[in-house]
């Protein structure tokens, strides 16, 4: 949870006093610094004596014996590369430590002011100097006086209908109807032919093919389908025959670009029709979905699929809240930003150099993320809202656990849960990731208990007209 703009400086400290370095600084204004450095030969020779040295007892240069290559050589060879190196390790460390002593809090990494000319040739005192971004000084005021917005998403009955009807469908058997309807799947081959009905010679063949009669274009089309005798032929128009939106080349086996090179007239005949039969609603069914003896009627059934349906909308209720809370919190608190100097580092912060219009087309959408982090991490300060390594491994451990239910494998015991835990909180991306989630949870929390919550009850239709509606 914290601020993607946070400074990831080198950790390793060089072995020299920095504090005897000379820095200073001058205050652009509230958000921004201008820091000199000043390096002298007291900061980095002894260091650029002690590389070089070590260069010259490994050197292996044709004519010398080991370890007697004269120093003038070995400093003629190496002696720039190595000075430019570590002046490099002593403006990381030296910088560093400057901001973390002085306890800034800054944005972004410090951008070098690029120098026209700087002279290593000739060791002696060098000068450099930093921006740095600061981050805003404000306050977050989360009170039940603030109203935010939420939502109840319940299940109702067309929602419960669609649910049974896809599980006794997945639970159904085929069987073969006495008289085929749209609905049914009709079986046989396709095989191309040209304008006169004649099969194409190396043309595309596709036995055992099957669709449905729904996806032909017209009503006339599906019921000549359906009256088809089996063993009767009919030829299909690959373009003018099947819905706008159906996948012809999927059908066939092909490429689109098979497809669009055949002559399109594809002549279908039917060998088999058969229908997804819906698994009755007896014993034998709920006991297959739920397990033996959980439900015993329908009704108890529908009581079931309500709960889990409610308990998977609450994930995207909560959601929901948060987008609301994000767009109040951003609404009502204002701060500046050092925003010159941002997008300046935008520039070169990234895997890839990004130009100013590039930066300059994408700001909008950045700033409100970087404000809303700011905004997310002083709320993390003022609730003091932290998260343990205990909690995030019963975190880990849970879903771990889930996931073995949701394939229905047998669930380990508690110890190797714990294992499985702990190796995947082994990397850091994942950690990361899963530590984000227990923030997420407890924010979530947090703003439910401070703020003043405007819950109504909707269906999942209008759930959705509501989300539509808010992204425009």
């Amino acid at each position: 949870m914290l601020c993607t703009f946070a400074t990831p400086f080198r950790r390793g400290f060089a072995e020299f006093n920095w504090t005897r370095m000379n820095i200073s600084k001058k205050e652009v204004d509230a958000l921004n610094l201008l820091v000199t450095l000043e390096i002298t030969p007291e900061d980095y020779q002894e260091k650029v004596n002690g590389v070089l040295e070590n260069y010259r007892k490994r050197a292996n240069i044709p004519g010398f014996r080991p370890g007697k290559v004269p120093m003038g050589l070995i400093k003629k060879q190496y002696g720039k590369s190595v000075l430019i190196d570590e002046i490099n390790k002593i403006l990381q460390d030296g910088i560093y430590n400057y901001i973390t002593s002085e306890k800034l809090n800054i944005l972004g990494n410090p951008l070098p002011i690029e120098q026209e000319t700087i002279d290593f040739d000739t060791p002696g005192t060098y000068e450099f100097q930093f921006e740095i971004g600061l981050s805003p000084e404000f306050e977050v005021s989360i009170t039940k006086k603030n109203k935010v917005k939420g939502v109840k998403v319940v299940a109702d009955k067309k929602v419960l209908d669609t649910y049974m009807e896809d599980i006794r469908s997945r639970y159904g058997k085929m069987v073969t109807p006495e008289k085929a309807e749209a609905e049914d799947m009709f079986h046989g081959s396709l095989t191309e032919v040209d304008k006169d009905g004649n099969a194409v010679a190396d043309g595309i063949v596709k036995e055992e093919a099957q669709f449905m009669g729904s996806n032909l274009k017209t009503k006339k089309a599906q019921g000549d389908l359906c009256k088809m005798g089996m063993g009767n032929t009919v030829v299909l128009d690959a373009d003018k025959s099947f819905d706008k939106d159906y996948n012809v080349a999927g059908l066939l086996g092909v490429t689109d670009a098979q497809l669009e090179a055949s002559t399109g007239s594809f002549e279908f005949k039917l060998t088999n029709v058969t229908r997804m039969e819906p698994a009755a609603l007896n014993q034998e069914f709920f006991d297959k979905v739920y397990g033996e003896g959980e439900v015993t009627s329908e009704k108890e059934m529908r009581e079931r699929m309500k709960e889990e349906a409610e308990r998977m909308y609450a994930n995207e209720a909560d959601q929901y809240f948060m987008n609301n809370v994000a767009e109040h919190l951003l609404d009502k608190t204002k701060f500046d930003l050092p925003v010159a100097f941002l997008k300046k580092w935008m520039q070169t912060s990234g895997e890839k150099p990004l130009t100013a219009e590039e930066v300059e087309a994408d700001w909008d959408k950045t700033e409100k993320g970087l404000r809303y982090q700011l905004i997310e991490n002083k709320v993390i300060q003022t609730g003091e809202i932290s998260v343990s390594q205990e909690e995030l491994l019963d975190h880990t451990v849970g879903l771990v656990k889930a996931q073995f239910q949701q394939y229905g494998q047998q669930v380990m015991d508690d110890e190797m849960l714990k294992g499985i835990a702990e190796n995947a909180l082994k990397n850091e991306e994942e950690a990361r990731r899963l530590n984000d989630q227990v923030y997420n949870a407890k924010l979530l929390t947090y703003y439910k208990e401070n703020f003043k919550v405007e819950e109504k009850e909707v269906t999942y239709d209008d759930f959705i007209k509501l989300v539509t509606a808010n992204a425009k």
